[in-house]
């Protein structure tokens, strides 16, 4: 029988409802977009790591320096979302209700569908499963409920963290381009690839193991 993402496919009014939940949760995390009442977390959130997100998301960075800022950043997040270009969630911690990073599903191809999947955890919450917790919560929406066929992400070879983490995911190598990125201290750097496709997240991840959600580095 032919798949959800081939029906849709061959009717297109049907492919233009394709959408990432609103909300998202975990065993220990809530993943939920974001309302205009977000804004003063986010404000404090990235005040706290503007050093780690200067390097790896520059723009974010430089551009929320107030409320109004973190503001308008909250409508075009929401607008992406209308439009289906980009799903892009706060992440909060069940038991304290803290905003401890964010995700997005973005760059999304409907056609195949595809996405890239970009993230932070703040450095407070780091090393306690959490990046992986929330990334396995999204790529388990992606290609159960929605059929994606393939989901990559770019990561700083600088960045041993994150690329462990993928790659206990499931994600596989793609290649190195070099000097693709330039980070908000001026810094040039080579960009690493890596994608998982629906034939990757399907695979068993050796014997007796189970597809993991949590894990003990990030």
């Amino acid at each position: 029988m032919p798949s959800l993402a081939a029906k849709l496919w061959n009717n297109a009014g049907m492919l233009d409802e394709m959408a990432f939940p609103e909300t998202i949760e975990t065993e220990r995390l809530v993943l939920r977009r974001y309302t205009s009442a977000d804004a003063a977390g986010i404000l404090e959130l990235v005040e706290q790591n503007r050093g780690l997100l200067t390097r790896e998301f520059p723009q974010m960075a430089k551009e929320l320096i107030g409320v109004e800022e973190a503001k308008s950043f909250v409508e075009e997040k929401l607008q992406q979302r209308e439009s289906r270009e980009t799903f892009c969630y706060g992440i909060w911690r069940k038991s304290s209700k803290e905003q401890i990073g964010q995700i997005q599903a973005k760059n999304i191809a409907w056609e195949i569908p595809a996405a890239e999947l970009g993230y932070f955890i703040g450095s407070a919450w780091q090393r306690r499963g959490y990046a992986s917790e929330s990334v396995a919560a999204i790529l388990r929406v992606a290609f159960q409920e929605l059929e994606f066929q393939r989901i990559f992400v770019r990561i700083l070879p600088s960045n041993k963290e994150s690329l462990s983490l993928a790659k206990k995911l499931g994600f596989q190598e793609e290649g190195l381009q070099r000097n693709a990125f330039r980070c908000g201290f001026g810094e040039l750097h080579d960009v690493r690839y890596l994608s998982i496709t629906a034939e990757d997240y399907r695979l068993p991840r050796g014997k007796g193991e189970k597809r993991n959600t949590k894990m003990e580095n990030w």
